[in-house]
């Protein structure tokens, strides 16, 4: 279905006998998919995709997690880092920050439900199947449990929405102590519904910078941003 007959060009026979050599060296289904990728390249064009193929299925275990950075001291698990999302936004939850959890920076996690944890444990096999369903974490300030605590809390099954925006949060103040507040930032992770959503947050709540950081590292594609540009590009003519 590609829209040139002419292939752009390629000499399929050629390309064929130039990869054919190397279906000696696949293991996997993986192998192949990648060698069809290349091959692909050839053609020079964007958006073909290739996916499918028969591939092993594992048993997935999910896990739970508290949105949390760790570092291993005194042989004890410690909160290097806690996210603290929009608690007041479902999609946002950040468990360690909710009403009544009680758990701060640099304090150790000495068990979870009752099993205690050491700095040679495997964290995350203490969370395993818990995204949802209330844990008790037994916490303290000190590493050797002296005036430990036991707090309830609820992981969540993916961290990503919390990551993302307290990376985005920390981009945005570097850009405003680097221009003493002039410059907006503002951070598109595609050119699709967050894109625009982003988008329309933070643009208009900075709308009154000289000039604006749009930044699209690392964004899952999408549509043409000509809202964007459109918006961007509008002098300013009237306001009250």
């Amino acid at each position: 279905f590609f829209y040139d007959p002419n292939i752009h060009g390629v000499d399929i026979p050629a390309l064929t006998a130039k990869f054919e050599p190397y279906l000696d060296g696949l293991v996997s289904r993986g192998d192949l998919t990648y060698l069809l990728g290349d091959m692909l390249g050839e053609i020079t064009a964007q958006h073909i995709y290739l996916g499918g193929g028969e591939r092993p299925q594992p048993k997935r275990v999910p896990g739970g997690l508290l949105g949390a950075d760790y570092t291993v001291e005194n042989d004890r698990y410690r909160f290097a880092k806690i996210y603290h999302g929009e608690n007041w936004n479902p999609q946002l939850r950040a468990p360690l920050t909710e009403p009544g959890v009680k758990v701060s920076e640099g304090d150790y996690l000495l068990a979870v439900n009752g099993k205690p944890l050491t700095g040679k444990d495997e964290i995350f096999r203490f969370f395993e199947q818990t995204a949802g369903k209330a844990v008790r974490l037994t916490v303290s300030a000190d590493p050797s449990g002296k005036g430990s605590r036991e707090v309830e809390v609820v992981p969540i099954g993916d961290e990503e929405t919390l990551r993302l925006p307290a990376w985005m949060d920390e981009n945005r103040r570097k850009v405003e102590k680097a221009t003493n507040g002039r410059v907006a930032y503002i951070y598109l992770p595609d050119t699709a519904v967050d894109g625009y959503t982003n988008f329309n947050r933070y643009y208009f709540a900075q709308a009154n910078r000289d000039a604006a950081v749009i930044d699209e590292r690392f964004n899952g594609g999408g549509t043409a941003a000509d809202y964007i540009i459109d918006y961007l590009s509008r002098p300013l003519m009237n306001l009250w």
